[in-house]
């Protein structure tokens, strides 16, 4: 490290010696201006106080070396530092559920306003980040209810059926996914499986009595409308089912009875009121 400074030592002592041959030579001396005097008187201090700097240091270097001989290692081992791939460094992934409530709940308020687009890509965004997220499954079957897509949402409904298997809502909207798709075989058979789950719901026997309706089986759905009125008598809606049902076997007399009471309690119902002055009419 200090191999220059014998050199360094050797230009500096010439130098010194050229400069005070010089300046006692009688025959080199003449007249300088006294700017070049000036440099000259620079140089020269400047020079002395280079030299006494280095041979301070030298001598510092050599009592530094001399304390610390036999104290460190000649020959240093070399440090192998791991390379980025042998480091085990923690994973900081997305946690599974990390984010899914949030894209669910904004899928559920874009499927309220009818923004049936945002409202998928909320819920698929969901499931990316949770795959077996029920809400999100639950809500894209409806989705794609409300669409008519039947095909999409008999295979979400069958996904929620399976890792659900005790959620009547999930077979019932199997049943509705099944029944869109005309196959009213296995929509009665999910229907049937959700009124074995929620036996006190009326809208799971209205959907089954729908079902063998579309069949041509009115005798049974005669009697699973019954059974829904049974259960919720004030429902316009399986009352009007009902007489539908009845009309079509031929039973107008009962079906204009019930037509009646229905406008006393809802005058305003034009739908039963149509239907009334189609019997009598």
């Amino acid at each position: 490290m200090f191999s220059f400074i014998p050199q360094l030592l050797i230009i500096l002592s010439l130098a010194g010696i050229i400069l005070i041959v010089v300046r006692r030579t009688p025959e080199l001396r003449f007249p300088m201006p006294v700017h070049l005097k000036n440099a000259e008187n620079f140089a020269a201090r400047w020079l002395k106080a280079a030299f006494q700097k280095i041979w301070h240091f030298t001598l510092e270097v050599k009592e530094l070396t001399r304390k610390t001989e036999g104290l460190l290692p000649k020959h240093l081992p070399k440090l192998h530092l791991p390379s980025r791939a042998d480091l085990h460094l923690p994973s900081f992934g997305l946690r599974k559920g990390s984010g899914a409530g949030a894209l669910i709940e904004s899928g559920e308020l874009a499927l309220k306003s009818g923004d049936i687009m945002a409202a998928e890509q909320h819920f698929i965004g969901a499931i990316k980040i949770d795959s077996s997220s029920e809400q999100a499954f639950a809500g894209l079957g409806r989705l794609y209810l409300a669409q008519n897509k039947a095909k999409e949402a008999v295979e979400t409904y069958k996904f929620l059926v399976k890792h659900h298997p005790d959620e009547a809502a999930y077979s019932a909207g199997l049943g509705q996914a099944f029944y869109n798709q005309g196959a009213y075989d296995s929509a009665v058979a999910e229907f049937e499986r959700a009124i074995e789950l929620e036996p006190g719901n009326s809208r799971h026997l209205l959907n089954l009595a729908m079902t063998l309706e579309a069949m041509n089986h009115l005798e049974e759905a005669i009697l699973n409308y019954r059974r829904a009125i049974e259960l919720n008598g004030h429902d316009s809606l399986i009352i009007l089912k009902l007489c539908d049902a009845l009309i079509k076997k031929g039973e107008k007399d009962e079906a204009e009875q019930l037509l009646q009471n229905l406008l006393l309690e809802e005058p305003t119902n034009n739908q039963a009121r149509e239907k009334l002055m189609q019997i009598k009419y």
